[in-house]
This record gives structure tokens, C-alpha cells and sequence, in this order.
């Protein structure tokens, strides 16, 4: 219809039918018309097909053709909209029947047609047709909005919750078939919780229009779909419905709480973390956390946009600083430690982490920096490393820093050089009867007097204990002999303190060079038998080193002479200790420990045989029977069924030393089929000063074996963290000396707490020996400490009577 005028296209083999009806509606006064003609059913099919009329008036009878084809055209080309109203020249019921059911409109019978009826038939058509056609139209945006829609959608009963409709969408997403949904209510497609949210959500609401917030759905399968809702009722066959919308934002929720919890992680870090624009000139900050806020003292708004230089201060002409720049303008990773100021002027060591930021084309945006604060750290390691140098008590050098001065004095032509070993009598029962801190304080000032007397602390150290070693160098027999004195009488004088007086004694040993030996371990043994006959003369004396002692020293060879023989005279054995777990207090492996039971010497204690084998030379001999017999004891107890714990051996400097070691530690663990992992070497801290490269190597090779490795008495030698980073050391052990006194000493509780955290940084396990009570065993764990040892949890035992401590399942 176009401006109101109704096209009519009228299709008989009669034009004078035609011009009649065309002057029917000619005269009548409502409405307008255009009538067209066409004389036989092709030309009215192709008439319909060309779509340019609103309503087709066809005669029933076309000549030779039937205008009832021409209706089952329309509807079978779903032209049903462009209405047929059929012609006849006489009233027939049967006709009329056949008309409607093949789709035509209306029937009229020639010769009773008036204007005003043909005018409102064809009115009647045109408007029913136009019903028709938006019918059709509606059904295909229906298919289009819901059917074909990409989202799921589904309608349900109001009052049951049962589906009663769903999409393409809502099938793929859910994976649930249409026969599946039909069974099911909306409650089926969430978990227990989110059911009963929607239950106390849709009381009252069920009238309730428009987005109904985000909700979190189970698929067949499982998995969560989150899901934001939009819901409006609607009325379906006479039953109050609702459909709903769903749109999936899984993956917007997913990568919404991955950034969220990359938002907390960056926020709530320890480290300070910056974020550097790569593609501006100046690489200018972008971000900064607030733990970066607290490590340099500078807000967020004070550094934004600015260059991370600004933290260098002055000092920029740091060597690392060359390799950063460099990182930068390749855009490579790094890390570098930078000495750094705060905000306050402060000096701290900056350990950096630089790494760039790719986009998808490979280009770098941005560049992330990670800041550690090491100063803390520079700190204790310097403090850790004092000391391990140096006596906490006395604050005097450890013996080993006064040996290597014996040796340069010792290295010159013609040095005469007076050893003198001082040990305070009885200072054992200060400790017993007045307690560690008076004993300390004691110590201390006693320090401080020899060190007034010798003219500074230079040729002093304490040795251990009580003991102290003093040089004397370049001067006569007579001189020696006057300071010795001084310092005997030094001691003597009496220790005022809050209540109390203490009058101490010391005996004196004195060896000299060249008479007594050549080397600080022969001056030092030496002097130290000189004191020890002072002692046996009455205490409170100076005694030389004399003739006699040099044989006593020789007759010592007797025993070490036995010693060799003690391998091949089966008169050695090995006793395990236990190593337990901190926490569940569950026994991880034992200590192989060397004993001697001698058929002359009764039970030789290691104190002493191992000292002389040391001195002879003849460690690489005993440690290899030690490794040798470990390993079979190992394999005795797997082949009863025993798993689950390590053997741990004492390797010594002379050991590592050997060129074959590294292919004896593999013939015994072949030999007796160990298993990787089940065997641990224990090394001291002098066997890795001795030729540091060649350890260094050889430990390696032995670790690839699959041998764990430990350091034993941490914290009495040399104690150097530089050492410690250049082994692959498994273990730290605290050495009981650190232990003995806790938990009441805050001294030893602070380094023992130094090592712990010093061995966690490293990647090792920290282990304690010489536990001897329930007190400190507890402290030490809480401490943090991995693994215990000590008397507390049992003592050296032959094999025969430490299996019923093995762990059990």
C-alpha cells in the first residue's frame, strides 16, 4: 500500500470482468484503489512473484488453468502476506472449502459483488495480511533475539523454576542437552550456596525487570561459569514466566582476580618494586609500592617520573652501574647491588633486580625493578664474620688469626719468636659456683690486663676457654721470661666486683724457636706441655718448655704408631649418633663417629688418637676405612628394610687433599650399592680453606655422586660467608659451643639465630650439635633450626644398638 491506495492486481481471462470490478470501486466513495489486470495464471504468478500488489482478485476458472494454483504458489513461496481472494462465477460450498484451505483470503461470487462489499473484502485481505506479514516478522526476530541470539538465554516457569525454553547459546554453554534441561530447574545449575542465595533472591522479586547482578553457575562438566544476569517476566501459553539473559564473564572474572591478586602480591611485597617507562628518553617512574615507599623514605609522589639515578646520590661511579646501563640498553635482564641513599641520607646496599616488559610484537614497554635491602645483611655478615675471628667474650683474636702471624714472623731469616700459653687455674669453678656472667666479666678484664702488659692486643689471643696464647717476638730467653712473669702477676691481682672478689692464677708455658721447633703447630703444642707441667708443679707458675717434655712429645709417636696398625687389627669401630628433625622430632640419619678399642690401650678416646693421627698423616687412611665402612653398614641395613635416613662421615682437610678421592667416594658407594642421596660428608671449616680452587672442584665432583655435603662447627673457625657462597654445601651445623649455654646466653641465642637465618638464605638446612637438654632443643627449633644432635636425643652406639632407632612406618 502505498499513500493509501490499495494496488489490487485482478487475474480472469475476462477483461470485462475485470472493468466492472475496476467501476465498482471507481464509484465508491471510502477509500482509494488501483486495479491492474492480467488474463492468465502465468502472468499472475509472475505478477506475484514481481511483489508490486497488496492484494490479488484471481478468477477460479483461467481458461485452461485453475486460479486455485495460483493461491498454493502464494503460500507454498511464503507469500502468504500478499492475500489471494478467490473469484468464482457461481456460489459453491465445495469451492469456497477448497479456497480457504489452500490459503486463500476470502471467496466472492461474481454478479453479487457490490462496491462496498468487494471495497471491504479487499480491505479485510490487505489488513490480514499485513497482521500476517508482522506475525512473520516478529517470529523472525524472536529466532533472531533468542534462538540464534550468542548469549544464553532461557525461560522458566515462575512457579515450578523448570526450564521451558532455551537457546543454541545456553545448550553450547552448559553442556547439557535440551532433553537434559527440560528435566531441570534453574536451581540445578548452581551450587548449594549459590541455590540458596537465589531462593532468598527470587522471594518477592518475581516481577522485578533488568539486570539482576553477577552469578556463579556450574556447567555439566563442573567448571564455573560466572555469569551476569538480566531477567524480565513474561507470559508464555498462560503461565507466568521469566526469561533470562546470561552473559558469561568468566574470563573477564578470571583475569579481573588474577590482576587483583597480582595487585595484592606487587602491593603487599617485602621488596620494593618499581616500573620504569621504557619507551620515554628518561626511563621515568611509572609506579612504585609501598614497601619501596618504606625502604627509601621517599612517597610515591616524590619520585614519580623521575629516573631511579636520583637514589645513587654522589656515588655514580659504581662499577655496577656499567653493567645496569648496559642491561637497559639491551634490554636484558640483571641484578647488581648498588650502594643506594634514603631519603634521610642514609647509606643502604641496594641488591637490584632489573628485567624489561615485552608487548606483543616484542617491544619493550617497560622495564621492572626489584629492590632488597641488604644492608641488614652486609651487616651481619660483617658481624658474623668478626665473629668468627674474634673472641665474643674478650673481643680478642680467635688462635687461628695469631697462627698466621706466628707464620709470617716465622717466614723471616733468622726469627726468634717465644710461644706462651696461659691458662687460668681452676677457672671452672668460677663458672659452677658464680655462673657464666661473672665468669665472662672475669675473662674480660683478665684480657684486657694481659693485653696492658704485652702493649696491645697485637700478639694475643684467646685460644679457648680460659686459655690464652701470647707471642713474644724477637727477644732473649731473660725478656721472655720477665713477661711471663708480668703476665703471671697481671692475672693475680684481685677482681673487685658487686659483692664479690675473685683472685685468679694463671700457668704459664713457654716454647721459643728455633729450640723448640720451627712451625707455630710445634711452638703451640709445645708450649701448651710447658703449661700443662706448670700445673702438675703446683699452678701459679711459668714454666719452659725443656728436654724431657721434648721426649714425652716423641713417646706420643708410640701411639701412633699402634694407630696404623689398628686398621688391619680390626680394632677399630664406628658408634652412630642420631640426627633428629626439629619439628616432629622423627630421626632423618646418625653420625658415623670413629672409635678405637686398643687390646693394650683399653678405648682410646677420639680427643686423643685423633690429634696424632692429624699429625701423622694418617687421616686420608682412617677417613677412607670410615667412608668404606659407613657404606656397608648402610647397605646391611637396607637389605633388612630399613629406609628413609642419611649416614653422615667426617671427611678432613688431608682427605679432600688426595688426588683419588673423589673415585674412592665412588668405588665404596658402588661397592655397596648406596643410593643417591642416603650418604653425607661432613667437612670442618679449615679442610675448605686449604688450597680453596682444588676443594672446590673436588666437592663438586662428589656432590654430582649425589653425596649431600655439611659444614660441621660452624661458627668457630674461620666462619667466612665468602666461603660459604662458593660451595654447594647442603648443611650448616652450629657448633655445640653456640649451644651449650641456651637458651640463657643472648650471645650465643644471637649468632646461633645469625646462622640459622644465614644458612636459610643460602638454601641449606641448619642443624645444631651438642643439644643437651629439652630447653634447648625447643629453642632451637623455634629458632627456626631443621635438624638436632646431641646427647639429649642419644649417644654414640655401635650399629647393633642403634637400630631400634630407626624410623618405623
Amino acid at each position: 500500500m502505498n499513500d493509501g491506495v490499495l494496488r489490487v492486481l485482478v487475474v480472469d481471462d475476462d477483461e470485462e470482468d475485470f472493468l466492472i470490478l475496476r467501476d465498482l470501486l471507481a464509484d465508491y466513495p471510502q477509500g482509494r484503489f488501483q486495479l491492474d489486470w492480467v488474463g492468465t495464471l502465468a502472468q499472475g504468478i509472475e505478477a506475484l512473484r514481481a511483489n508490486e500488489h497488496d492484494v490479488f482478485l484471481v478468477d477460479y476458472h483461467l481458461g485452461p488453468d485453475n486460479g486455485m494454483d495460483l493461491v498454493r504458489m502464494a503460500v507454498a513461496e511464503r507469500s502468504a502476506h500478499r492475500p489471494v481472494i478467490m473469484l468464482t462465477g457461481q456460489g459453491n460450498p465445495d469451492v469456497d472449502r477448497e479456497a480457504l484451505a489452500a490459503g486463500a483470503s476470502d471467496y466472492l461470487v461474481k454478479g453479487h459483488i457490490d462496491a462496498e462489499k468487494l471495497a471491504r473484502a479487499l480491505r479485510y485481505a490487505a489488513e490480514r495480511a499485513r497482521q500476517i506479514a508482522e506475525i512473520e516478522d516478529g517470529k523472525q526476530r524472536y529466532r533472531q533475539l533468542f534462538e540464534l541470539n550468542p548469549f544464553p538465554i532461557w525461560v522458566y516457569d515462575a512457579d515450578t523454576s523448570r526450564f521451558v525454553a532455551v537457546n543454541d547459546a545456553m545448550v553450547t554453554n552448559y553442556g547439557y542437552s535440551r532433553e537434559e534441561l527440560q528435566d531441570m530447574t534453574i536451581f540445578d545449575i548452581r551450587e548449594p550456596d549459590e541455590a540458596t542465595r537465589l531462593g532468598s533472591f527470587l522471594t518477592g522479586r518475581s516481577e522485578q525487570s533488568g539486570n539482576v547482578g553477577v552469578w556463579r553457575h556450574r556447567r555439566k562438566d563442573g567448571s564455573v561459569l560466572w555469569a551476569e544476569i538480566t531477567g524480565h517476566p513474561i507470559e508464555l501459553d498462560g503461565r507466568t514466566c521469566r526469561m533470562v539473559i546470561a552473559h558469561d564473564i568468566t574470563g573477564q572474572r578470571e583475569a579481573q582476580e588474577r590482576l587483583l591478586l597480582l595487585q595484592r602480591a606487587v602491593e603487599s611485597s617485602m621488596n620494593g618494586i618499581i616500573i620504569a617507562d621504557a619507551q620515554s628518553g628518561n626511563l621515568p617512574i611509572i609506579y612504585v609500592n609501598p614497601a619501596f615507599e618504606s625502604l627509601t623514605g621517599y612517597s610515591s609522589e616524590e619520585v614519580m617520573g623521575r629516573n631511579c639515578r636520583f637514589l645513587q646520590g654522589e656515588e655514580t661511579r659504581q662499577p655496577e652501574l656499567d653493567i645496569l646501563r648496559r642491561a637497559l640498553s639491551d634490554g636484558s635482564d640483571c641484578n647488581v647491588i648498588l650502594r643506594n641513599f634514603r631519603k634521610d641520607g642514609e647509606l643502604f646496599w641496594n641488591h637490584l633486580f632489573i628485567s624489561p616488559v615485552r608487548d606483543e610484537s616484542g617491544s619493550i614497554t617497560h622495564f621492572v625493578g626489584i629492590q632488597n635491602d641488604l644492608t641488614e645483611r652486609r651487616q651481619v655478615e660483617a658481624e658474623l664474620a668478626y665473629a668468627a675471628n674474634h673472641d665474643p667474650v674478650t673481643a680478642l683474636p680467635r688462635y687461628p688469626i695469631l697462627e698466621a702471624a706466628i707464620g709470617n714472623l716465622l717466614d723471616r731469616d733468622g726469627a726468634e719468636l717465644s710461644v706462651l700459653f696461659i691458662d687460668i687455674d681452676h677457672f671452672h669453678a668460677i663458672n659452677e659456683s658464680m655462673g657464666h656472667i661473672i665468669g665472662d666479666e672475669a675473662l674480660r678484664l683478665v684480657s684486657e690486663r694481659l693485653r696492658d702488659v704485652l702493649g696491645g692486643p697485637g700478639y694475643l689471643a684467646r685460644f679457648a676457654g680460659d686459655e690464652f696464647v701470647a707471642v713474644v717476638p724477637d727477644a732473649p730467653r731473660e725478656k721472655v721470661l720477665e713477661v711471663a712473669e708480668a703476665l703471671r702477676q697481671a692475672v693475680a691481682q684481685p677482681i673487685e666486683g658487686d659483692g664479690y672478689s675473685l683472685y685468679l692464677t694463671a700457668s704459664i708455658g713457654i716454647a721459643r724457636s728455633p729450640l723448640h721447633g720451627d712451625s707455630g703447630t710445634d711452638l703451640l703444642r709445645r708450649a701448651e706441655a710447658a703449661m700443662s707441667r706448670a700445673k702438675r708443679e703446683g699452678r701459679d707458675a711459668v714454666c719452659e718448655f725443656s728436654t724431657q717434655q721434648m721426649q714425652e712429645l716423641e713417646d706420643r709417636l708410640v701411639l701412633g704408631a699402634r694407630l696404623r696398625e689398628a686398621v688391619s687389627r680390626d680394632e677399630l669401630q664406628l658408634h652412630y649418633q642420631p640426627q633428629l628433625d626439629a619439628s616432629s622430632r622423627r630421626i632423618t640419619g646418625f653420625e658415623a663417629l670413629l672409635r678405637w678399642n686398643s687390646p693394650d690401650l683399653g678405648s682410646v678416646p677420639p680427643g686423643r688418637f685423633i690429634p696424632i693421627a692429624e699429625s701423622l698423616g694418617l687421616m686420608p687412611e682412617l677417613g677412607l676405612w670410615v667412608l668404606n665402612e659407613a657404606c656397608r653398614q648402610l647397605s646391611a641395613w637396607r637389605q633388612q628394610g630399613r629406609e628413609g635416613f642419611t649416614v653422615a662421615v667426617n671427611f678432613s682437610a688431608h682427605q679432600l687433599q688426595r688426588p683419588d678421592i673423589v673415585q674412592r667416594v665412588r668405588e665404596a658407594l658402588e661397592r655397596h650399592a648406596v643410593p643417591r642421596g642416603m650418604l653425607e660428608i661432613e667437612l670442618t671449616e679449615s679442610s675448605l680453606m686449604e688450597n680453596v680452587d682444588r676443594v672446590k672442584g673436588r666437592l663438586a665432583e662428589i656432590k654430582a655422586l649425589g653425596v649431600s655435603l655439611s659444614l660441621d662447627d660452624f661458627g668457630t673457625g674461620y666462619s667466612s660467608l665468602a666461603y660459604l657462597k662458593q660451595f654447594s654445601l647442603d648443611k650448616l651445623k652450629i657448633d655445640r659451643s653456640f649451644v651449650k649455654d641456651l637458651p640463657g646466653d643472648a650471645a650465643d641465642a644471637a649468632i646461633a639465630r645469625t646462622i640459622v637465618a644465614v644458612g636459610h638464605e643460602l638454601r641449606m638446612v641448619v642443624a645444631a650439635e651438642g643439644v643437651e637438654t629439652q630447653a634447648q632443643a625447643d629453642f632451637l627449633r623455634e629458632m627456626g633450626c631443621d635438624e638436632l644432635q646431641g646427647y639429649h636425643f642419644g649417644r654414640p652406639a655401635p650399629a647393633s644398638e642403634i637400630e631400634a632407632r630407626f624410623p618405623r612406618d
